[in-house]
């Protein structure tokens, strides 16, 4: 199956009319490039450890797209997250070790109500199964995994 990217007012498979559609456009073209419509399911991982949070979104298993935010706006990142990636189901976990981790559940659980409150115990040490160098995303990205169970 492929994709081509058009930005333009005509149609194609992914068509971008408006800067807002980019991330939407990229996101639907790695869905397909797997040969997929829709990724069967999203997880989005969220550290807590500074004012700074630190968001991984993990798709059918694949790390593929990580984000920086405030907790003023994590909500919008959140939906943003939700809109640009097809998805069947979808898993927000919230790392939860500390009291911005409880705070950003509290906010997010109001409007998502799946969001599941993660212990982050051990998701920024280093991990021989996860090669990711940076200790916030690296953290994220476990939470995500745990936000399922």
């Amino acid at each position: 199956m492929s994709s081509k990217i058009e930005v333009s007012e005509c149609s194609g498979d992914i068509v971008i009319n408006k800067e807002e559609d980019i991330e939407l456009a990229i996101n639907k073209a790695i869905c397909e490039a797997q040969g997929k419509e829709k990724f069967n399911e999203v997880l989005v991982g969220i550290d807590t450890n500074s004012f700074r949070l630190t968001i991984a979104v993990v798709a059918d298993g694949t790390l593929i797209d990580t984000k920086q935010t405030q907790i003023e706006s994590v909500e919008d990142t959140i939906d943003s997250i939700l809109e640009s990636f097809p998805h069947n189901r979808f898993y927000i976990g919230v790392g939860t070790g500390n009291r911005l981790g409880e705070l950003v559940y509290k906010v997010l659980s109001l409007k998502f109500p799946g969001v599941k409150r993660v212990d982050e115990r051990k998701t920024s040490s280093k991990n021989p199964y996860v090669k990711i160098k940076n200790k916030d995303i690296r953290a994220a990205y476990l939470i995500a995994l745990r936000s399922t169970t």
